[in-house]
């Protein structure tokens, strides 16, 4: 496996630490500490984080080594918030939401399950706490209006965990299609839920993950709304299969699933989902009368044909944001006070869950639905 490889994968286990075991969440710790990374210039800012799983564990890492201070960890489980903030030397460690909020702090990482972030947004909003918030945006439209409400009332920075967009693949992939028809966009997610069960378990359990469409495929519906100039979504249809697990019956998230959608800019997608595979795969298709390109996160270049030209691109080592990733951008921009470096911010990433929410609507309709706007 070749260097730019390596690259796709690493950046694949930040975008998403649940698919992974503890082990490998601690090797990639250990290279991030070696990288060369942001750090902040005007002031030491503080960071709260409230969800102490891994991806709160990851982000918080992330935190760390540019500067900034993780100040107080939430969980309403006490030993994973002592746990953690334990391992951020000097934070607070508590299970009340109020003290979380007593704690003066310049920004919070949200990293709680789905359905527990309505409160804790609103909170924030009220104390003018910027935002990281990892994805999805909102288990649904109806809580993802009421936190962006929010949000925009108090003008505050809030940021959504959407790797990708950062990822300087895709955005040689925008340069490459610039001035090209393209018509049709085919994406696939494969993951090993359902064989290794490394994960926990609420994962595959729709009433709180909503599901893969939520905790997979949203990576690459936004990604391809990106590489679109974000492009709307405005129709959507699902269907899923669960035909893996038998036994367990506590799990009810599909482990098969095929999507269609349409964007507003004429485009059509399918996607492919698989979350009890063998091997991991994050991959893009674009499809048009003169170009067909695959930008696949597990191959080391942009492949396919331009007007009879082979294609076979290296993406750059950084992308044009210097190298940011997801939280140095939200840092950088609380830091700077350019809102810029996010690319995307919590009424965008609204729009990527419209076409989630219509997905998984479908999904009990039986029918085409349409994307509701943000």
């Amino acid at each position: 496996m070749n260097f730019i490889i390596i690259i796709g994968l690493t950046t694949f286990i930040l975008l998403c630490g649940v698919l992974f075991n503890v082990l490998r969440i601690k090797k990639k710790r250990k290279k991030r500490k070696n990288a060369k990374a942001f750090t902040i210039k005007s002031k030491t800012l503080r960071i709260g984080v409230i969800g102490a799983g891994q991806m709160g564990t990851v982000l918080s890492g992330l935190v760390e080594r540019t500067g900034a201070k993780i100040v107080v960890v939430h969980d309403i489980k006490h030993e994973a918030a002592e746990k953690l903030a334990n391992e951020r030397k000097g934070a607070v460690a508590t299970t009340e939401l109020n003290k979380l909020f007593d704690t003066p702090m310049d920004g919070l990482l949200v990293c709680t399950i789905p359905t527990a972030r309505i409160e804790p947004i609103k909170r924030a909003c009220e104390k003018n706490i910027h935002l990281f918030i990892e994805k999805p945006p909102a288990y649904d439209l109806v809580g993802g209006r009421e936190c962006l409400y929010a949000i925009k009332k108090s003008r505050i920075m809030a940021a959504v965990g959407f790797q990708l967009r950062y990822d300087p693949r895709y955005e040689l992939l925008k340069q490459l299609i610039k001035g090209h028809d393209v018509h049709l966009v085919r994406t696939v997610c494969t993951v090993g839920f359902y064989l290794d069960f490394q994960i926990s378990p609420w994962f595959l359990q729709k009433k709180v993950s909503g599901g893969p469409i939520t905790d997979q495929a949203i990576h690459l519906l936004d990604c391809v709304r990106y590489v679109f100039d974000n492009s709307r979504p405005t129709l959507a249809a699902a269907i899923g299969i669960k035909n893996m697990a038998p036994d367990r019956t506590d799990f009810d998230a599909e482990n098969a699933l095929q999507l269609m959608y349409k964007l507003d800019n004429g485009v059509i997608g399918v996607h492919t989902n698989h979350c009890g595979h063998e091997k991991v795969h994050f991959d893009l298709e674009l499809i048009g009368p003169h170009l067909r390109l695959k930008a696949n996160m597990t191959e080391p270049t942009i492949r396919g044909i331009i007007k009879g030209n082979e294609i076979n691109e290296v993406p750059p080592k950084v992308n044009k944001l210097g190298g940011l990733d997801k939280v140095d951008a939200w840092l950088k921009a609380i830091d700077t006070g350019n809102r810029g470096y996010i690319r995307s911010d919590y009424a965008e990433a609204l729009n990527t869950q419209a076409l989630v929410d219509a997905a998984t609507k479908s999904q009990t309709t039986h029918r085409v639905e349409i994307a509701e706007k943000v």
